[in-house]
């Protein structure tokens, strides 16, 4: 029937979108770890709050490892 085919192409397309984001992720941290920053050592994980503001920092140009650690929020 049309409505199971629509719900399964969602489902599908919903798949996809999901594992493109976690190669993303998995990426990212690559990126990162090759360039000598271990991101998770100081944040929960690559896409947390605290990882983007150290990321956008980093972009910025900070370099100052303990500014960067002090932008890490905890709970």
């Amino acid at each position: 029937p049309p409505e199971i085919r629509e719900l399964r192409e969602l489902t599908r397309y919903r798949k996809t979108q999901v594992d493109a984001r976690a190669r993303e992720i998995q990426r990212l941290e690559k990126v990162l770890q090759d360039a000598g920053i271990k991101l998770t050592s100081v944040a929960s994980a690559v896409w947390s709050a605290s990882s983007r503001e150290i990321i956008e920092a980093l972009i910025a140009g900070e370099r100052d490892p303990a500014v960067l650690a002090q932008m890490a929020k905890s709970r």
